[in-house]
């Protein structure tokens, strides 16, 4: 099961830290705890597909099916909804479970997800390929990337949910 009780508590700690530089008027301090909340809530949402990808293991026999899926997870070096998560959900349980799957699926639910993931993507390349001294970036604070995690965290927990009756 993803578990959100660590990444929240990050999260807050880091949001903590940020609202202390922001009244000392520390703008560097903010926009490191900024895109470090950033960077960390990324690698959950990352670490979580993996796990909830992972899970089709338990029900493989044979090592070199389980070599296969544990490959395509290692491939797999983003978030988006399209091009990452279902494309590795396609890959590691099949087109026809997954588009079972996408039909039991609150739509809205995954509608947030796909939006929300495709939008952390973006933001994160941004922050992740950018030097923070001398650029005029524009930093989330921590209390906007954790405006995202309800609707990430409840989209992987549906799909996550629908995969384990496969």
């Amino acid at each position: 099961m993803i578990s959100k009780t660590r990444i929240i508590k990050e999260l807050k700690k880091i949001e903590t830290l940020y609202d202390k530089a922001s009244y000392a008027r520390n703008a560097d301090l903010r926009n490191f705890y900024s895109k470090l909340a950033l960077l960390e809530f990324c690698g959950w949402i990352e670490q979580s597909i993996d796990n909830i990808t992972s899970r089709i293991k338990k029900k493989l026999k044979k090592n070199e099916n389980i070599q296969y899926v544990e490959s395509i997870i290692k491939q797999t070096s983003s978030f988006t909804y399209d091009k990452h998560f279902r494309k590795t959900l396609i890959k590691t349980f099949g087109i026809f479970n997954v588009e079972q799957i996408e039909k039991k699926i609150d739509v809205n639910k995954k509608d947030q997800l796909r939006i929300s993931l495709n939008n952390l993507k973006k933001i994160r390349d941004d922050h992740a390929h950018t030097y923070v001294y001398g650029t005029t970036a524009k930093f989330w604070a921590p209390s906007y990337t954790v405006s995202f995690f309800n609707k990430v965290y409840d989209g992987l927990r549906e799909f996550e949910k629908q995969l384990t009756k496969i």
